[in-house]
């Protein structure tokens, strides 16, 4: 069975190269365009892993990041947060991602930290 990785990001561009990436690789992708649509589909989440831009236009992954990693049936599912602010890795404290990677981002390192938080 395939692992699902749901991605949060705004940006079609970079959605599109991330979704494209990592279904080459063998991956089932879903990519929310906003923090609303990706809230409305937590209920049902079955993601492996999780990709979440921090700025989006109407929230920020911060935020989600902390919502799922205190949400008792999603704490468990890794969460990688990308952001040009290289300075908000030291946030982790508060978020508490897996792991986090700088925009503008080398495209075989973000496959490998999606590899190494899915398996």
């Amino acid at each position: 069975m395939k692992k699902k990785v749901w991605i949060v990001e705004d940006d079609p561009d970079i959605g599109e190269v991330i979704s494209l990436l990592l279904t080459d690789e063998g991956y089932d992708v879903s990519l929310f365009p906003n923090a609303t649509k990706f809230k409305e589909s937590l209920p049902n989440a079955d993601a492996d892993v999780m990709v979440m831009d921090v700025m989006l236009p109407d929230g920020n992954g911060i935020e989600l990041c902390h919502g799922v990693k205190t949400n008792e049936s999603l704490s468990h599912v890794p969460v990688l947060m990308m952001s040009a602010n290289k300075g908000l890795a030291d946030l982790n404290g508060y978020y508490r991602a897996d792991d986090f990677i700088a925009k503008p981002f080398d495209i075989d390192e973000m496959v490998r930290k999606v590899k190494r938080l899915i398996n």
